[in-house]
């Protein structure tokens, strides 16, 4: 059976105060480790993406796994346990910016390590 078909999303949901692009970073590198571990023990799991609210001091992020049990794991196991987690959730991230005629296109800004 193959694992990744097995997948469904899920949106954890943590409440951070003084949120900021280094916290952010910090609790993401945790997770991607925690999702490492998680996975070499034999329960595929990935932090798809996550998005910061700094003015709502909220940080989301996205999980593929085959279970919401797995993805709880995976955040008590990188030390950040979720506040929330949503089951069923679907994402649509655009790479390029759809042309709107008249107005001028934003900058779009790409993270990745």
């Amino acid at each position: 059976m193959d694992a990744v078909a097995d997948m469904a999303y899920y949106l954890a949901e943590w409440y951070l105060p003084e949120l900021t692009a280094e916290s952010v970073d910090d609790v993401v590198a945790k997770l991607d480790a925690a999702a490492v571990l998680v996975s070499s023990e034999g329960t595929p799991v990935q932090l798809v993406v996550t998005l910061a609210v700094p003015t709502d001091e909220v940080l989301y992020g996205v999980f593929g796994a085959a279970s919401s049990d797995v993805v709880s794991k995976t955040c008590l196991q990188a030390g950040v346990p979720h506040q929330r987690l949503s089951a069923d959730v679907g994402t649509r991230i655009r790479h390029e910016p759809v042309p709107v005629s008249g107005a001028e296109r934003l900058p779009i800004t790409a993270r990745s390590d």
